[in-house]
């Protein structure tokens, strides 16, 4: 006992979360990650608009895209969160770069047994590592943007139900959900009314500017979400919430 207890700390590490928000296009995901602390983008799409937010030159290769990550690791600088925007234009950069490798038409034509979809989760993983470099050893926020899409979900004793999940590959997926301390699903606080449409009645969402902007921050049958902190529910598309909540779960 006396060698355990020697050997043995408890102490409580902080460190900035590794954040994965998603959602349908216009909830304003840039704008929201634009807003954190003082971000800088890597963006695989012209999505930042007339937004004013530091960024590198729009990434054309995944080869870029792991060179950019490396120079925020290496060079000094005071940025203290890096954005990806967006997953899914990532992956398509993964794609093209292991078609290009192989010389294949398509993921399936790489070798043999899916090894073009092993290679694909591979080349995640390494960009998963590196942010998590910047995380661990540059303090900094970690940010991945991507697309909403309508999925199946299959249940054993449930059946199939239709959920809400990002538009990441599967196989990347799980990987990228285990990782995050958050994943959030940002869509719109709808308020509803019954209208009559003829023999049956259906939900309206009405409200100002459709319905004010929120996140999920846990899941449900119905949208892929969590987070590592104990906090439950929603929360408003904006920073000051997240703070208030993460900080009083911390201090705890």
């Amino acid at each position: 006992m006396a060698r355990l207890e020697a050997l043995i700390r408890r102490w409580r590490l902080v460190l900035p979360p590794r954040f994965l928000l998603y959602g349908p296009p216009g909830i304003g995901k840039s704008t929201y990650a634009a807003r954190g602390p003082s971000p800088v983008f890597l963006l695989t799409e012209d999505g930042l608009g007339l937004l004013d937010a530091p960024s590198f030159p729009l990434v054309k290769s995944y080869k870029e895209m792991t060179e950019y990550l490396e120079f925020l690791l290496e060079d000094p600088h005071d940025y203290q969160s890096v954005v990806i925007d967006s997953a899914s234009g990532l992956d398509a950069l993964i794609v093209e770069s292991i078609l290009r490798d192989s010389g294949a038409k398509n993921l399936g034509a790489v070798g043999a047994y899916g090894a073009g979809y092993f290679l694909q989760a591979d080349r995640w993983a390494e960009v998963i590592r590196l942010l998590d470099r910047l995380r661990t050893e540059r303090n900094m926020l970690v940010l991945i943007i991507a697309h909403a899409e309508l999925t199946t979900a299959e249940d054993a004793q449930y059946g199939s139900y239709d959920r809400w999940a990002p538009r990441i590959p599967k196989r990347a997926l799980g990987q990228i959900v285990e990782w995050c301390d958050i994943v959030a699903f940002a869509t719109r606080r709808l308020y509803l009314n019954s209208v009559d449409k003829g023999r049956r009645t259906v939900a309206a969402g009405v409200g100002p500017d459709g319905g004010e902007r929120i996140m999920h921050i846990s899941g449900s049958p119905a949208i892929i979400a969590k987070n590592r902190y104990g906090l439950s529910g929603e929360l408003p598309l904006a920073w000051e919430p997240l703070y208030q909540a993460f900080s009083q779960r911390v201090s705890e």
